[in-house]
């Protein structure tokens, strides 16, 4: 804990490490998969202890996403590389939604447990009063204003379970069904005098001790009537209040389900790529052809080059030539059965490397010779590498045997021609 407010300057010693951790040369020197591993590693680990109790500054998150931009991969956003892997990113460590998280099992343990720290900042921030009714004020401790500003992500994820009554919002905490009852009857709770009102205090009479600012008639009517049957069977018991987290069947909280909800975009991908056995410098290169874009479909796909590799593989296994990137990862690994899948993406990552990196000597160290074979036997020879990787004798016998093949169709047709 701090006895004052954390100042920018007080993280200091938090940016220089990060900054030597991810030195500005790594960036330059080490390979996309070099990078990955280092920059993870630094902000799933240095930072955590502190972004576990302090909210952090908006200018050490951007002092600290200045560090990782040197190490990252330019060609990408920043948002986008920080997705999980299967909803299309890298699973780099998103430091802003991990604080938050954080600060939200604080609020979990607060609401479920007993002892000196919960007992310390009921007294002396809530006062009896619900959760949801307490608000951040001016002289709080830097520690109680973050989980404020975190409190209402917190209670819109979980419910609780009704023992007392007592510090629960009758109208704004999750406690009947699954909605809270200002979003279920709006018309009511538009004219009810106590919002913040506990359950226990609502309850605590026949009829309900709830008072409206003008009399109740068409559809608030209607609601009354619902929300009077609803509370029929609900009866307040000795004990504590039970706040149970939505996101697990458990009920119990966890980081990784929050940080997962606040990040999430909607969008599922196939995590295909990652469970291939290659090395990781190659994985990262396939998931940068999944982000489609035309100097891809260029280099990959229409370039002359290209054209011959896909043509040989033709040849060679009856494999009809992917035309774009959506069909090199979807129809074209269906080809020959459900048990090809494996090795037909295998391939492709080896073949489209073999082609990145002809096509990048051409352009930049002007390496023109035989630059039709070296493409076909670059990408055979990280097969034949790769093939030491896999599971199974099968699977490495597959790999030699369709590169003898393709070695031998290709030196065929330049000895003929």
């Amino acid at each position: 804990m701090h006895v004052k407010k954390l100042r920018n300057r007080d993280w200091k010693l938090i940016e220089d490490r990060i900054e030597k951790r991810l030195g500005n040369w790594k960036g330059k020197l080490l390979s996309y998969g070099g990078r990955l591993v280092p920059l993870n590693s630094v902000l799933s680990s240095l930072p955590m202890f502190i972004l576990s109790f302090f909210e952090i500054p908006r200018g050490v998150l951007k002092k600290i996403e200045y560090f990782s931009h040197k190490i990252k991969y330019r060609l990408i956003k920043w948002p986008l590389i920080c997705q999980p892997k299967d909803q299309g990113g890298l699973g780099i460590q998103n430091l802003d939604i991990q604080n938050k998280c954080l600060l939200i099992k604080w609020l979990f343990k607060l609401c479920n447990e007993d002892g000196l720290w919960p007992d310390l900042l009921r007294n002396k921030y809530m006062k009896n009063k619900p959760l949801a009714e307490v608000e951040k004020k001016p002289r709080d401790s830097h520690f109680w204003k973050g989980l404020m500003r975190v409190k209402d992500q917190f209670l819109n994820l979980g419910r609780f379970k009704l023992v007392s009554g007592n510090e629960l919002s009758f109208w704004v905490d999750i406690w009947l069904d699954n909605q809270a009852l200002k979003f279920k009857y709006p018309n009511l709770f538009s004219i009810v005098r106590k919002k913040h009102a506990a359950v226990a205090n609502v309850l605590s009479s026949s009829p309900l001790n709830i008072s409206f600012r003008r009399g109740l008639v068409g559809n608030k009517l209607l609601e009354w009537h619902n929300l009077v049957a609803s509370l029929v069977h609900v009866n307040l018991k000795e004990g504590t209040n039970i706040f149970t987290w939505g996101l697990r069947k458990t009920g119990s909280f966890t980081v990784r389900s929050m940080y997962r909800a606040l990040i999430s975009n909607g969008t599922n991908m196939s995590q295909e790529i990652w469970r291939l056995k290659i090395p990781l410098n190659n994985k990262i290169f396939l998931w940068f052809l999944k982000k489609e874009s035309e100097s891809i479909q260029h280099l990959l796909f229409d370039c002359i080059y290209a054209q011959f590799l896909w043509r040989v593989i033709f040849i060679t296994t009856g494999l009809m030539p992917p035309t774009n990137v959506v069909y090199l990862f979807g129809s074209w690994l269906k080809q020959g059965g459900s048990n090809l899948p494996w090795l037909l993406l295998t391939g492709a990552a080896a073949f489209c490397w073999a082609l990145w990196l002809t096509r990048n000597g051409l352009t930049f160290n002007k390496c023109q010779s035989k630059i039709f074979l070296q493409v076909l036997f670059r990408g055979t020879h990280w097969l034949r590498f790769w093939a030491q990787l896999q599971r199974t004798d099968n699977m490495k016998d597959d790999i030699v045997r369709i590169c003898r093949s393709l070695e031998s169709l290709a030196m065929g047709l330049f000895a003929s021609y």
